[in-house]
């Protein structure tokens, strides 16, 4: 056999070979100069003295995400920690390789195999640049620490050495990746740079930013969405008469924006008391009410329940099930569950400071969704969506709510108007109000057990507004958003019918944390511990018999379980409730410990098991899992958003109230490193939070809880068993 040649090349006869041993170029990549250092793609710097700059196109909203992604990029690259920083997003997102947005949990899993490539690219770059300088084989050669070192003979060149060669080079199609038992940065948590500015109030949010000649807008918005056809009635006069105010103007609303009466003033204070002032009255185009209907909540809760009965098409269809629910000795169980309208509750409430100018239009916006917010700003300004950039400070929460770009748009219309920069400020009550809520929801199950307690059925009927329809505008047949958790029922049922009944929302719909996932939990395991108990089997247990064998859900379930403390005995009014959900690329379980004392719900303690595949952070991981179960945890015992004629009812945190600091139990986060593709993380600590402790309720006191928020203690509502 024989031994494959060595090349051995100077860098004068690589050069003029025209860098010939560098296969196709396979990502985007950035300009390069001496000066600047060596740009092998769109994310990865290197500067002449060896510092590497990570540029993030992935929106930090308090998750910790860029700093994760930036450890990637080490960890391939082989570059030391201390010497990577975070570059800002940039400014254009149409001349970005790809859709700049964040949500469904994808920042990290959506970039992990990506950013593998682009960083192990631009080692092995280095490495060849290196190879050739001293004239021997790249396999010679090895990175570690940002340097390169010539096996045999110990010599050493730094990266920033090598920047001026290796940006000659073209990048490699297949870089080789490291094995993760190799890593040594991934899977290790880092103290991150942002949480000093935060805990010292010195990070700089949106609404801190300040530009020459900059006002301050503030806007009296139509209660009601789709409101392009009613007027504004009010007199200006008052509010321009107090000082520092500017103007009063109007501005256009669209099918899911409303219009809106927009204060013009020095600063935030003299707008809010101009507004004020001016006391809208919003007029349907006939005089009537501004949301048309006599009691809206009430006529909605009517075609809600009218959606659980009238044809709808299937999303998932599996066996016979009208045969199977007639077989003898079936014992059959039903049950209707509901979960409401809820708000994102951000603690930065929305704002966008827009500079529209002749032909360039500069937009400062806490978005999740730069790519549509630069579309945005482009059509309605006309400008070339190049000329449109978007900078993106840090945000003060997203949870989905960020992923719209209305007060992006009112911002670009009020700086159009005035011919100079103008801050859109929401105060809290505008922000409870003017919303894009969490679709409220019904379920009606049906199940049945055979005469050994084994489910044998599984009937759905999930109705709800559509999301994917009412907000995006898609011909869809069935709303897949809906039914996350639902269609891809994770349990086992030979019969088994899903589907989706729509009843169009009188309020604007949008994408809150966990999606579909946030409601459907709720049914689903409530709902299995119901079956459970019909069947007199064990909730743990019973879960298991219909999952495969050594399934991603089972460990988490077996862990959550253990940690747990599941089948210990407790004290009176005391009890475990498990719940566990597969979303997002990973698999999450929880037991929840809870005590009723005199009538006072007491959550005690949350064990939490989580399989995303690798955990890339486990600080960051364990921060994410307890604030999706804290977010949880508030909408299951505190979250509904109520309407009336004049729009929604909350205000601020009095009426829409959040979870305590005393009311905060003990959160446990177990991590299982199973190897499996990487999931996401930031949403998946959600969806099972209500029904763990709706189920530990049960236990606690008999009492099943089949609405959201919970109400303790409940009266007695045991499993319906009835001829379907």
């Amino acid at each position: 056999m024989k031994s494959t040649p060595i090349i051995r090349l100077t860098r004068r006869a690589f050069v003029a070979a025209g860098g010939s041993l560098a296969l196709a170029v396979y990502l985007p990549q950035g300009r390069s100069s001496e000066a600047e250092g060596f740009r092998p793609s769109a994310w990865i710097g290197i500067d002449p003295g060896g510092d590497v700059s990570f540029v993030c196109d992935r929106t930090d909203m308090g998750q910790g995400s860029p700093w994760a992604l930036a450890r990637i990029v080490a960890e391939e690259l082989e570059a030391p920690w201390e010497r990577v920083s975070v570059a800002p997003m940039p400014d254009n997102p149409a001349g970005w390789p790809r859709s700049m947005g964040t949500g469904g949990s994808t920042a990290v899993s959506g970039s992990y195999d990506l950013l593998r490539k682009a960083a192990a690219s631009a080692r092995e770059m280095l490495r060849l640049a290196a190879a050739v300088e001293w004239g021997i084989s790249p396999s010679e050669c090895v990175c570690r620490d940002g340097v390169v070192t010539n096996r045999a003979t110990g010599a050493r060149l730094g990266y920033g050495a090598l920047t001026a060669f290796a940006a000659q080079l073209d990048p490699p199609q297949d870089p080789p990746l490291k094995d993760v038992s190799e890593y040594r940065l991934v899977g290790r948590s880092f103290p991150r740079p942002d949480v000093p500015p935060k805990t010292l109030g010195t990070q700089r949010y949106a609404s801190d930013v300040r530009l020459p000649r900059q006002m301050t807008a503030l806007i009296d918005r139509s209660p009601w969405p789709g409101s392009v056809g009613r007027r504004a009635v009010y007199d200006a006069s008052a509010a321009l008469n107090l000082p520092g105010v500017a103007d009063v103007f109007e501005i256009p609303g669209d099918e899911h924006r409303p219009p809106g009466v927009v204060v013009l003033a020095d600063d935030f204070w003299q707008a809010h008391k101009a507004r004020t002032a001016l006391e809208v009255r919003w007029v349907a185009p006939e005089g009537g009410s501004a949301s048309g209907t006599i009691d809206p909540e009430a006529d909605f809760r009517r075609r809600l329940v009218t959606a659980l009965y009238e044809p709808a098409p299937l999303a998932r269809s599996e066996g016979n099930v009208q045969e199977a629910l007639q077989g003898p000795g079936v014992r059959r169980v039903t049950a209707q569950y509901e979960a409401p309208f809820l708000h994102h509750a951000t603690m930065e409430p929305m704002n966008c400071t827009a500079d529209v100018q002749v032909n360039r239009c500069e937009v400062w916006a806490p978005t999740q969704a730069q790519t549509r917010a630069q579309q945005v700003a482009a059509k309605l300004t006309g400008l070339p969506i190049e000329a449109v950039h978007i900078y993106t400070p840090a945000l003060g929460g997203g949870f989905g709510r960020r992923l719209e770009n209305d007060y992006v748009a009112e911002a670009v219309l009020a700086s159009q108007y005035a011919g100079r920069p103008v801050k859109v400020m929401w105060t809290r009550e505008d922000d409870m109000q003017h919303g894009y809520f969490r679709p409220a929801a019904i379920s009606l199950m049906h199940g049945a057990l055979d005469e050994a307690g084994e489910l044998t059925v599984w009937r759905q009927r999930v109705a709800s507004p559509s999301v994917l329809r009412q907000l995006r505008g898609m011909d869809i047949e069935v709303d897949t958003a809906a039914l996350h958790g639902v269609a891809d029922l994770p349990y086992r049922v030979s019969n088994l019918e899903v589907s989706h009944g729509e009843a169009r929302s009188p309020v604007n719909v949008g994408f809150w944390r966990s999606v579909g996932h946030s409601f459907n939990c709720f049914f689903v395991e409530t709902f299995v511990d119901e079956l459970a108990n019909a069947a007199g089997r064990d909730p743990y247990a019973f879960r298991l018999s219909l999952l495969p064998e050594q399934s991603r859900m089972s460990a988490v379930l077996a862990l959550a379980a253990k940690e747990g403390g599941w089948g210990r005995p407790l004290g009176p009014q005391s009890g475990l409730g498990i719940a566990c959900s597969a979303s997002f690329g990973s698999y999450v379980a929880q037991v929840a410990r809870v005590s009723v004392v005199r009538g006072e719900l007491r959550i005690e303690r949350i064990d939490c098991a989580v399989d995303c595949g690798l955990a890339v952070d486990p600080a960051t991981l364990e921060a994410q899992v307890s604030g999706g179960i804290l977010y949880g945890l508030t909408a299951a015992l505190h979250g509904r958003i109520h309407f009336d004629g004049n729009g929604v009812k909350e205000r601020n945190f009095d009426s829409y109230r959040m979870l305590l600091m005393n009311d905060t139990p003990e959160i446990r986060v177990h991590i299982v490193n199973s190897g499996a593709p990487i999931g996401g993380i930031g949403e998946v600590g959600v969806p099972p939070a209500a029904p763990a402790v709706g189920n530990a309720i049960f236990a606690a006191l008999g009492k099943r809880l089949r609405a959201l928020p919970f109400e303790v203690p409940a009266a007695q509502n045991a499993p319906v068993e009835e001829q379907l």
